[in-house]
């Protein structure tokens, strides 16, 4: 098989091609990750499950393996060919997600989004060591930004693409498959959009290994990154509580706002889907765009920990943003709210992991960046959505949605930028310790 050269002091064009595949994995997975957050109201109405089991499967169902998966994929990911990794997991999640749309009771949909949740906890890892490979550090920002935009697109996908498809299964009555008998809209959503990561995986295959025998990537071994992740435990602990806030807030965010306008603004589920996709369209990439170009222009300017102003800014402007939020009565100004919102909340992802490619040595990166999506997945994405649907069920039900938002989100971004504020000097030393 054929190499790429290590990279130089710029990036040239076949490595933004590749920033670009990982790009469209990092979209479809979330497009499979986010479907759930489109079609939960008519799967309550299907299932009869309540807020707080609709929570567990936006968060927990899919963290289970994700996070138990991660640490050993993240491993591999130092040790094997990172593409055919990552193709691995996308043919993995594809097939779970079409396995959610066949799922007609909670405990079977919960199975599924187990399976979802192992085969993404496999693409993080190497595609960040993919492109930390082909990218200097000076680019390595913008390039983390387009891998994060990604998402951000996949979320707007799903939403948009998954409320026209669900509008369309809707009118025709539902999806029918020989041999399966026809399936509720919401069902047929998950089938069909399981299907581009399957042309997703052909494609990747395009995609070169980088050399990295002379690095001594393959010969290090985990307890050497535990060995170096207790040394720097300091930088190490106060980004990944800041990096986890930032995750927090924005899969607590999303994974209710297709219900909030459902709830308090009376738009079917396919309306809702359209409506905020369309805004998390514009504004979530800028967002992305921005925290990436952000990040480098504190690198370039001598910042020795550039991504805790990135993370702050993130946080104590989504923070803001949500107080008029949640006080707005009016669609049109709520959803213009709501990219601004979404840019905020995105701010902050490029610089959270091009921070920890920042930190690690080159032959540790893909196991100490899966210990840290571990971490920061777990409580983001296990934790947030959980914690909303609960908070809600507590107060009184779903017309408290709006209250639970603002208390859950309020404490995590103070904590998140107190943490961030903690994370300078240390981040500052462990980056000058390993260059």
């Amino acid at each position: 098989m054929a190499t790429a050269p290590s990279p130089v002091m710029r990036a040239g064009s076949y490595a933004w091609y590749v920033a670009l595949l990982m790009a469209a994995a990092h979209l479809l997975s979330f497009v499979d990750r986010f479907l759930m957050s489109l079609v939960m109201e008519p799967l309550k109405a299907d299932l009869g499950v309540s807020d707080a089991q609709l929570g567990l499967l936006q968060g927990t169902g899919f963290v289970i393996l994700y996070t138990v998966a991660a640490i050993p994929l993240g491993r591999m990911a130092d040790r094997v060919n990172r593409r055919n990794l990552i193709i691995a997991g996308i043919l993995i999640w594809s097939l779970a997600t079409a396995l959610c749309g066949l799922a007609n009771s909670f405990g079977s949909l919960f199975l599924a989004r187990i399976g979802v949740g192992f085969g993404e906890a496999a693409l993080v890892p190497a595609a960040m060591s993919l492109l930390a490979a082909y990218f200097p550090r000076s680019q390595l920002g913008r390039a983390v930004s387009l891998f994060t935009t990604g998402a951000s697109l996949g979320k707007s996908l799903a939403l948009v693409g998954g409320g026209a498809l669900l509008a369309l299964l809707v009118a025709r009555g539902g999806l029918a498959i020989p041999g399966l008998g026809l399936l509720a809209p919401w069902q047929g959503t998950f089938v069909l959009m399981a299907i581009p990561g399957l042309f997703l995986a052909a494609l990747l295959m395009t995609v070169r290994e980088p050399e990295r025998a002379a690095t001594g990537v393959a010969r290090a071994s985990l307890s050497e990154a535990f060995a170096y992740l207790r040394q720097h435990r300091a930088s190490y602990l106060f980004h990944t509580i800041a990096a986890a806030s930032v995750v927090l807030v924005v899969q607590s965010f999303t994974a209710w706002t297709p219900s909030y306008y459902v709830r308090f603004f009376a738009l079917t589920p396919s309306e809702a889907g359209l409506a905020v996709g369309s805004v998390i369209l514009i504004g979530a990439p800028l967002g992305h765009l921005c925290g990436g170009i952000l990040t480098d222009l504190f690198q370039s300017r001598g910042y020795a920990s550039p991504a805790a102003p990135v993370m702050m800014t993130s946080l104590m402007g989504g923070l803001a943003t949500l107080l008029a939020f949640v006080s707005s009565t009016d669609l049109a100004l709520s959803l213009v709210l709501l990219g601004v919102l979404n840019f905020f909340m995105t701010l902050g992802a490029p610089a959270s992991l091009a921070g920890v490619q920042m930190l690690t040595p080159d032959r540790l990166r893909g196991t100490v960046t899966a210990v840290f999506l571990a971490c920061t997945t777990l409580i983001g994405i296990g934790c947030g959505p959980p914690l909303v649907g609960l908070t809600a069920d507590l107060l009184g039900g779903p017309l408290h949605l709006a209250t639970a938002l603002v208390i859950i989100l309020s404490a995590i971004a103070l904590t998140g930028t107190l943490a961030a504020l903690a994370s300078r000097r240390p981040f500052a030393r462990t980056v000058a310790a390993s260059t």
